[in-house]
């Protein structure tokens, strides 16, 4: 990638240019000053004295922001490090970790650490300009003394919440007013970009369109639509370079739309080869793209890709998508905050920041989503603190939101749905904050010696790692509660009562993915426990199970009103974990070790509901095959090893009272053992009350609870491993990375467990 320059991101029209110090003659004759030392070539002509004021020192600029700063904490006072939440009720024997003096010291230098850390990220380019690279770095260059950066600006920017409320209201009515204008005016641009090739129709290239920012725009925002829309008026038909708009981010946004009109498309329709084409001219593109100079079209394009790619079941290029995304982010400097960035770099507009903020939660949150998917630790880690979570253009709050079938809607019949407000702002906002606590689970409690410090690990490491995690548990599980007590009335679907016709998608999908959260946070305390009976335990798994329950509530609400066709992935990854659940909860019902009172029917959690979810959304998104084929493999082994118990006590019995027997004992079987591998697949799927089901004879040898099996069903569905057949799940290995090694896993990534790495 080539060095950034200045104003990446912002309007074209912007040069890019070394501003230089110019002298007081000709400021006062508001001449060019050509900036030559020790005299301009104006005063040389002139004959006139040529002096140059300093600017103030970026040193003293710092330190005049700092101090601003420790004004403002002093003014609003001391707060609390840490959450208030009901787990505060526990004693401080109890959650001593939490209180702990190295904990509170490191909670108090952080926020005074990183308010000024970013600023050595910025250095200076080979033409003056500002570009992204740290003191580590052998392209950076420190900002000098005579590097005129608007000093003012800088200090106006130091903190969002010093702006004036009627700042703020300037810069809100702004990109209000221009959003509407700017949707007037979409219609006309889809038209004129039409017109410009010969590729689509005009009906199915805003048929497409519509698709997108209906289903799939409102949950990530990976586009922010009122300068695509505008630019791409300006692109057409001279095909005028951009700032927010280029024919690959558009080609990759109708090719992931084309997933919408392949389910109804009949053999032979002209209609699948137009779309193969769209496809291919999006990916070469996009390589195409990549070898360009840096820019914020790329980014989107590349995001949208990796999520189009993980729909498919292509988890290595989504994977490589999302991680080009994130560097050229990167590159672009969208990691750092906006508005106080605004201050080094004078081109940055109200649009400019509004559209860097959004892409940074967009990257943010789309590397959690992809990370749970495909079970590898977040990419996208930058601090968040600095990067406010406060959009300044809200017209999608309240803009009416309806489904769109595409152009076969007349010939469907569906329930009417009225338009309703779309809260888009609030649900992405919600977004984002779960997605921070979502890092957290993956890195402290999924992650292999998540929060150990060197002493903890060389002198104890499988006491510090307990401590560790159960610091970080009760410190997420606080986090989670003071998430949910916020969340907007509007944004929260209680299970109890929920409305006959679905909100939006994007809602439920916030919704599922809130009780996809508890079942990750939980799951690994019940699943490695060894008394499934203590009430701690008990507590979690009432907890995952009541969450399974709720996500089967809200996918019956969503395919009631929207149809399978519109399931998003994200809502798969929900419906996964939920159905690990319902496996988990199959098993200890047949091996008599249910914690009592878990206050969830059965039916609830019948396995058979959340794989027809899956197996139906698979006509759309081939990825989940594999995670349907994976629960299908646990659900078999689950059976022969009960079948396998059944004959073992037949035979035992049998060998005792014919041991002078000439020939061997009739073996009376079990049913299930009798069935080839096809039908004991039609048995998982039946009624889990049949009478197919035998329970087994009690056996000293054989341990009640050995434990689930997280490598025959894994935490995320993307984890690709191949199990040979004479290889049993359930088949003990002493060592744990030998066990991983032989399943195809990567024992640094996968879940811990009591009787491998799971030790929690």
């Amino acid at each position: 990638m080539d060095d950034n320059k200045v104003g990446k991101g912002s309007n074209s029209h912007h040069t890019v240019s070394r501003r230089r110090a110019t002298c007081n003659s000709c400021r006062r004759r508001k001449s060019r000053c050509d900036n030559r030392q020790p005299r301009c070539s104006t005063c040389i002509a002139h004959n006139s004295d040529c002096q140059y004021d300093k600017p103030p020192s970026l040193a003293y600029v710092r330190s005049l922001e700092a101090k601003i700063e420790e004004l403002l904490r002093e003014r609003t006072g001391p707060k609390s490090s840490f959450p208030v939440s009901p787990l505060d009720s526990y004693s401080i024997e109890d959650s001593g970790d939490l209180r702990s003096p190295s904990l509170q010291q490191t909670a108090e230098k952080v926020p005074k650490k990183d308010c000024d850390r970013w600023i050595s990220e910025i250095s200076v380019d080979s033409h003056g300009g500002v570009c992204y690279h740290n003191p580590t770095s052998a392209m950076h260059e420190a900002l000098s003394k005579n590097d005129e950066f608007d000093s003012a600006a800088r200090g106006s920017v130091a903190g969002f919440g010093e702006v004036s409320s009627q700042q703020k209201e300037r810069v809100k009515n702004s990109l209000v007013s221009n959003a509407v204008t700017q949707k007037r005016f979409e219609a006309m641009a889809v038209e004129n970009m039409i017109n410009s090739q010969n590729e689509l129709s005009s009906s199915m290239a805003r048929d497409f369109l519509k698709l997108h920012w209906c289903w799939i725009h409102p949950m990530f925002m990976f586009v922010y639509r009122p300068a695509f829309t505008r630019d791409m008026a300006l692109s057409f038909p001279n095909h005028q370079e951009t700032p927010y708009f280029s024919e690959t981010l558009l080609k990759v946004l109708l090719a992931h739309s084309t997933r919408f009109r392949s389910q109804t498309l009949r053999p032979g329709d002209p209609s699948s080869e137009l779309m193969n084409n769209l496809t291919q001219q999006a990916h070469l593109s996009l390589a195409m793209s990549s070898t360009k100079s840096s820019s914020i079209p790329t980014v989107q394009a590349l995001l949208q890709q990796s999520a189009r790619e993980i729909a498919y079941g292509n988890s290595s290029q989504a994977w490589l998508y999302s991680g080009m995304a994130f560097r050229i982010a990167i590159d672009l400097g969208i990691h750092l905050p906006s508005e106080k960035l605004r201050g080094y770099v004078k081109t940055f507009t109200d649009e400019d920041i509004e559209i860097r903020k959004r892409l940074f939660w967009s990257c943010y949150t789309w590397d959690k989503a992809i990370s749970l998917y495909l079970g590898r630790m977040p990419a996208f880690t930058p601090p968040v603190d600095s990067n406010m979570l406060v959009f300044m253009d809200d017209f999608t709050e309240n803009d009416p939101w309806e489904p769109y079938y595409g152009l076969d809607e007349g010939r469907t019949n569906r329930v009417p749905y009225p338009p309703a407000k779309g809260h888009m702002i609030s649900c992405f906002t919600a977004l984002c904050k779960l997605s921070v606590i979502l890092s957290s689970i993956m890195l402290d409690i999924y992650g292999s010696s998540a929060g150990l410090g060197p002493e903890q690990y060389q002198n104890d490491t499988t006491a510090g790692l307990h401590n560790a995690k159960n610091t970080a548990f009760v410190r997420i599980s606080s986090s989670i509660q003071k998430w949910r007590d916020e969340l907007p009335e509007f944004l929260r679907l209680d299970i109890t009562n929920l409305p006959l016709l679905s909100p939006p998608l994007h809602m439920v999908s916030l919704n599922l993915l809130y009780h996809a959260t508890l079942i990750l946070l939980h799951r690994p305390f019940v699943i490695g426990a060894t008394e499934i009976g203590s009430p701690a335990i008990s507590r979690s798994y009432q907890i995952c199970v009541v969450a399974a329950a709720s996500i089967r509530s809200l996918l019956e609400l969503l395919t009631s009103t929207f149809g399978h066709g519109h399931v998003s992935y994200l809502n798969c990854y929900s419906t996964y974990i939920a159905a690990t659940i319902a496996v988990l909860h199959f098993q200890f019902r047949e091996e008599n070790t249910m914690p009592p009172d878990i206050g969830v029917s059965g039916e609830r959690l019948d396995l058979k509901f959340f794989l027809g979810i899956l197996q139906k959304t698979a006509v759309v998104m081939p990825a989940l095959n594999r995670s349907v084929e994976i629960i299908k493999k646990h659900m078999q082994a689950i059976l022969e090893r009960r079948s396998r118990q059944y004959l073992d006590s037949l035979f035992k019995a049998a060998s005792d009272s014919n041991n002078d027997a000439g020939r061997p004992f009739p073996m009376q079987t079990s049913p299930v053992s009798q069935l080839p591998t096809h039908q004991t697949q039609t048995v998982i799927q039946s009624d889990t009350t049949s009478p197919w089901m035998v329970q087994p004879l009690p056996d000293h040898g054989y341990n009640e609870y050995p434990g689930f099996n997280a490598e025959g069903l894994p935490a995320f569905p993307g984890q690709n491993f191949n199990i040979g057949t004479d290889w049993s799940l359930d088949q003990e290995v002493v060592d744990p990375e030998l066990r991983a090694a032989l399943l195809g896993l990567d024992s640094h990534l996968t879940l811990r467990h009591e009787s491998s790495d799971w030790g929690l």
